[in-house]
């Protein structure tokens, strides 16, 4: 990339060159050659003295030394103002750059290694890290990332000086520089603002001094800190929810073992072996955790009805509908509402409540419904008694094609086989 962008670079300083030139040509060089041709053709014959001649050749080639000058000195402003823009256009791609990866980072550590590697990428310096605030109010700010091939080495140097500034810009508010002396480097150290405190510092080793960080690149500096507190923020704020989304699941489902006491933990168990399936099926980290939570909370419908009323009458067959209005009105689970939705569902079309087939259901929901019917065979209830593990396996794979997906068949009985799932 960076052998193709100096490539541009020098294609482009060519034309420039000879555009440049073009124009000098045109407005100098013509002009004093005109000059010099109505000189030399009607001054110089009207002119006696040797001596005037002389000089007034003198004064023309005098001009035209100047006005080449002029074109040298036109030429090097140009490339360096050139330069400094193309600096700066590589500065604003980094940041646009991080600014979509910091926006699309979930988690704090993968925030971190990207506004590290962005504040050297657009600083040139030696090493970057992200320290943020210590638990205990009394001990320095701790390193959480940092990025430059001798980051480690160098924090082992200066992380005193790092932690010192650290403390100083955090407890100011602003930016703390300092220039370096003999083999230090200069140093800047720039806040991360938390939601009612600082957070954390973003610093930068440059192997000069900390001029380094003036002008636009500090600039950029200030722009890149500003993006990474807004993403740590967010990040924290993910966290909190997915925190809040693990209690509140977990609660759900406590709240629904009691309800249907005669199957306590059935919910669990359908997500332990959902969780198999999907991981032998090569689910995403996203699809393993919808299927997750759906697993824990496909009956959640239940909920609605009274624990008199018999769980096989077909009442209860509108569980799976209620469930999925209950999910999808909250934003945490309305990825995993259409999969409770479809938990009853067969691969035949024969199922409730919407008798889809095939591939019309979403893969989560035809692991889920093995799972749940694998569980629901091998569990004792009110209205029946348990099967033994080998019934409940083959009356999978008798039900394979009807009411189960065949890939997800295959790769049930695939795990059973390897002893993965078993009746203990």
């Amino acid at each position: 990339m960076e052998e193709s962008r100096h490539h541009r670079n020098s294609i482009f300083s060519q034309r420039l060159d000879r555009t440049t030139f073009t124009a000098y040509f045109l407005g100098a060089v013509v002009p004093l050659l005109a000059l010099g041709f109505i000189v030399e053709r009607y001054v110089i014959p009207t002119i006696p003295d040797k001596g005037h001649i002389v000089g007034m050749i003198a004064f023309v080639c005098s001009i035209a030394v100047l006005s080449l000058l002029s074109f040298l000195v036109l030429r090097k402003t140009t490339h360096s103002t050139l330069a400094r823009i193309d600096r700066d256009n590589q500065r604003l791609s980094a940041l646009l750059g991080a600014s979509s990866s910091l926006t699309a980072s979930e988690y704090a550590s993968d925030i971190a290694a990207t506004s590290v590697a962005c504040a050297v990428e657009l600083t040139g310096a030696q090493a970057a890290y992200l320290l943020v605030r210590s638990k205990h109010p009394e001990e320095p700010a701790e390193l959480f990332e940092s990025a430059g091939p001798d980051a480690e080495k160098l924090f082992q140097t200066i992380g005193d000086r790092i932690a010192e500034l650290a403390e100083l810009a955090m407890n100011s508010g602003r930016p703390a520089i300092k220039n370096g002396s003999g083999n230090r480097g200069g140093l800047v150290v720039l806040p991360l603002s938390g939601e009612s405190s600082w957070l954390g510092v973003l610093a930068i080793v440059h192997a000069r001094s900390a001029s380094e960080f003036e002008g636009s690149k500090m600039d950029a500096l200030n722009t890149l800190a500003g993006l990474t507190s807004v993403a740590m923020r967010n990040a924290d704020l993910r966290d909190s929810q997915r925190n809040f989304f693990s209690h509140m699941t977990e609660i759900l489902v406590t709240a629904l073992d009691v309800h249907l006491d005669y199957n306590n933990g059935h919910g669990t168990r359908v997500a332990q072996t959902a969780n198999r399936v999907g991981r032998a099926l090569n689910l995403d980290d996203k699809q393993l955790q919808n299927l997750h939570f759906a697993s824990l909370l496909h009956d959640i419908g239940m909920l609605k009805f009274d624990r008199s009323v018999p769980k096989g009458d077909k009442v209860c067959q509108k569980h799976a509908e209620i469930g999925y209005r209950m999910l999808a009105r909250i934003r945490l689970w309305e990825d995993v509402a259409p999969i409770v939705h479809s938990h009853h569902e067969r691969y035949d079309g024969t199922g409730y409540p919407q008798g889809l087939a095939g591939e019309e259901i979403s893969l989560e929901a035809r692991i889920i419904t093995l799972c749940d019917a694998f569980d629901a065979m091998t569990s004792n209830s009110s209205y029946k008694a348990a099967m033994s593990f080998e019934e409940a396996i083959e009356e999978i794979r008798s039900c394979t094609g009807t009411q189960f997906d065949p890939r997800v068949s295959e790769a049930f009985l695939d795990l059973v086989a390897q002893g993965a799932i078993s009746g203990q």
